[in-house]
């Protein structure tokens, strides 16, 4: 699809998955893309590429799978995929405290490859895999373990069970929408921007309809709720008060939304 009738184009986006071997990787995927559990384990070699395509906001993207081995044998061919992604999916198993500690390896390989992660083009989700086996019993790893550890390095955490399909939509989501966010230039790599700031850069952007730019419903809207959203909303993405990536746009978009919704109700008061 293309932007000549109006519609905006598809956005695409490439995911890789990086995590100990057995950590249930291609389970998060098989379960996100094809809503199924697969029990038994096949090792991954070298690596499985998958696509589908999603809506994210309101926005058609086509996510590209890129789903690595974890095996040391494959390393070099993992160094040839970094570069090119907008995504990371980092995954360890809850039951497997081991999978957990090989996370800071799995930083060191990503920093060497990537470099500062100020310069990161892409976005990172650390997700726990198997808590519908890590019971009492069975769990090494506490979610304030893993959660503590993400949020060290500025990471999204997320606990998952592909079995249950417990977290899987909730993991991807996030990651699209950072992924979407860097591609775009709304987000910051390794930088913190607030959340509704940045929920309203991209509605503002990349929303066609005027009344949903602006959190506005069509029914009894008047000239008073239309510029109460408008100043609510240029509080956030003034281009003279706010500094993040995309606000000078979101504010040219917010101005032409209000602007529209007052012609319109102009109209249909004369």
């Amino acid at each position: 699809m293309d932007g000549r009738n109006g519609s905006k184009p598809i956005s695409r986006i490439r995911i890789l998955s990086l995590g100990n071997p057995g950590v249930g990787k291609s389970c998060l995927i098989k379960r996100y893309c094809e809503k199924r559990f697969v029990n038994k384990y096949v090792p991954t070699v070298g690596i499985d590429y998958g696509s589908t395509a999603v809506e994210v906001d309101g926005r058609k993207v086509s996510v590209h799978f890129f789903d690595t081995s974890g095996s040391p044998l494959f390393e070099e061919v993992r160094s040839e995929f970094y570069r090119d992604m907008q995504g990371i999916l980092l995954a360890y198993d809850v039951t497997d405290r081991s999978s957990f500690i090989a996370l800071d390896a799995w930083l060191a390989e990503l920093r060497h490859n990537l470099g500062p992660m100020d310069d990161w083009s892409a976005a990172v989700i650390v997700c726990g895999t198997r808590t519908d086996t890590g019971g009492t019993g069975g769990r090494q790893v506490s979610e304030a373990d893993g959660k503590g550890w993400a949020d060290k390095h500025k990471f999204s955490h997320v606990l998952t069970s592909a079995a249950l399909g417990n977290g899987i939509t909730q993991a991807f989501h996030t990651l699209f929408v950072q992924a979407l966010q860097l591609k775009d230039g709304i987000r910051s790599p390794g930088g913190v921007v607030d959340p509704e700031v940045q929920q309203a850069i991209h509605r503002l952007i990349h929303l066609n309809d005027d009344f949903e730019k602006m959190g506005l419903t069509r029914r009894s809207i008047s000239k008073e709720e239309v510029n109460k959203s408008y100043r609510r909303l240029a509080a956030l993405v003034h281009p003279d008060k706010c500094k993040a990536a995309g606000a000078e746009e979101a504010f040219k978009a917010l101005t032409q939304a209000r602007n529209n919704l007052l012609k319109i109700l102009t109209e249909t008061t004369v």
